[in-house]
């Protein structure tokens, strides 16, 4: 029996609009969050409270990798967080995904209950994992 080996990882982008002499702005800590990945490179990455902007960087820097994802606000909307999954394109195929609420409105976007002060998300996605076989033919003589 064949055995396939899969890495996900899971990184929270928090503070994406910190002023850039922060300690915690982004542009103090992208490279190391890109540097963490490529160490690991995970066939999957699962991140959190990415902005649009952060999202682009690990884009640009992890070429190898597709993206999916909305905002916390529905799929019209840039401005806010998203729950993004990133994922080795040469390694997963996405089959299907979506994105829902964790509110009483599931299917709303920017639905918010429970007394959250924002609106929270879970994005899902069911993917293929390709595995690349090579076969090599030798002729005997």
């Amino acid at each position: 029996m064949t055995s396939l080996s899969i890495t996900v990882m899971t990184l929270n982008l928090h503070e994406g609009n910190q002023p850039s002499e922060s300690p915690n702005s982004w542009e103090k800590r992208r490279d190391i969050c890109v540097s963490v990945i490529t160490s690991y490179s995970p066939t999957i990455l699962c991140t959190q409270q990415g902005l649009r902007c952060q999202l682009d960087y690990l884009q640009q820097c992890l070429p190898g990798y597709e993206q999916f994802g909305i905002s916390r606000k529905g799929s019209q909307d840039t401005t806010d967080e998203y729950c993004t999954i990133f994922y080795e394109k040469e390694k997963v195929e996405l089959t299907e995904g979506g994105t829902f609420w964790l509110s009483e409105s599931p299917s709303v976007p920017g639905s918010i209950s429970w007394g959250a002060t924002a609106p929270c998300i879970a994005t899902w996605a069911i993917s293929f994992c390709m595995i690349l076989l090579s076969l090599y033919y030798s002729i005997i003589s």
